[in-house]
């Protein structure tokens, strides 16, 4: 004959509590993946401005239409190009992209990252 003091686990109310905080987790993730995605997309549309010798690096207005067309072949629409910024100095040009992006979470409740990155152009 088996003590119940031997029997022990989780409750119902213990397993509730567990996947509702798993079940956040997973929310969270799902909210905070497709921002670094885009971050990371950025990156790569930048780095790629560095590497294009037919874009001319002394106007900020070819910079600026590369990395626009960039953005849109990669599908991001939501970064406002006044967010990007172009700046030279001793034959160095220097793009910086500061944003900030704020995602819906749970009611009143958001998501927020704030992203700056630079790529140094040395033409």
């Amino acid at each position: 004959m088996m003590n119940k003091k031997s029997q022990q686990g989780l409750t119902t109310i213990g397993w509730l509590l567990i996947i509702g905080i798993f079940g956040m987790i997973v929310v969270t993730g799902f909210k905070i993946l497709p921002m670094y995605m885009e971050y990371y997309q950025v990156r790569t549309v930048m780095e790629s401005i560095v590497t294009d010798e037919e874009i001319n690096v002394r106007s900020k207005r070819d910079m600026s239409k590369a990395i626009s067309k960039r953005l849109y072949i990669n599908q991001i629409r939501d970064i406002p190009k006044d967010k990007f910024s172009f700046t030279r100095e001793n034959d160095i040009t220097t793009i910086t992209v500061d944003y900030e992006v704020r995602k819906p979470y749970v009611a009143d409740l958001f998501i927020g990252a704030h992203f700056v990155y630079s790529v140094e152009i040395k033409r």
